[in-house]
């Protein structure tokens, strides 16, 4: 058989030969991946938590709440808020946060500050960077803790930390 055309010649002898065929191509597969960090994001650095206007001589239990601050956890991470229970606290662990006078320089004359339970969401779940989660926090002072303090105007400060 004799091929008088060069390029019907090399396509036949491509198609006869197996090894020939080995050489002209073949395929690579290309492994993708990623992995996505458990974090969360604090939107609001400052809020007040006020008890308003306390009045020992008719008051008595005062609540206050207020949920305004928000953050927001990775899809599916865990998540804890933590409370460093103030400045002025008395003793770690929530029960003895205290506001300080502002005209006081410390809380060692007990009429000086006001004790107040401090409560905050503890922990849950996030569920994305585009849904926000409430602090929702929470305090108590009762007239029994206000009704000997010192006329004026008290605070503290208390620091609430979101750990993945």
């Amino acid at each position: 058989m004799k091929v008088r055309h060069p390029l019907l010649a090399l396509a036949l002898a491509a198609a006869l030969s197996p090894l020939q065929l080995a050489w002209a191509g073949g395929t690579h597969q290309v492994s993708v991946s990623a992995s996505v960090t458990g974090t969360c994001v604090v939107n609001t650095a400052t809020s007040t938590l006020s008890f308003g206007a306390l009045n020992p001589g008719t008051g008595g239990t005062v609540n206050a709440a207020w949920s305004g601050g928000t953050f927001r956890c990775t899809n599916g991470t865990t998540y804890t808020v933590s409370s460093n229970d103030g400045l002025w606290e008395s003793a770690s662990g929530g029960g003895s946060n205290r506001m300080k006078l502002s005209t006081a320089t410390d809380c060692s004359t007990p009429t000086n500050c006001i004790r107040y339970t401090f409560g905050s969401a503890a922990g849950g779940t996030g569920s994305g960077m585009t849904t926000n989660i409430s602090f929702n926090v929470t305090g108590t002072t009762n007239l029994a803790d206000y009704q000997d303090a010192a006329e004026g105007s008290y605070a503290d400060t208390v620091t609430l930390t979101v750990s993945p």
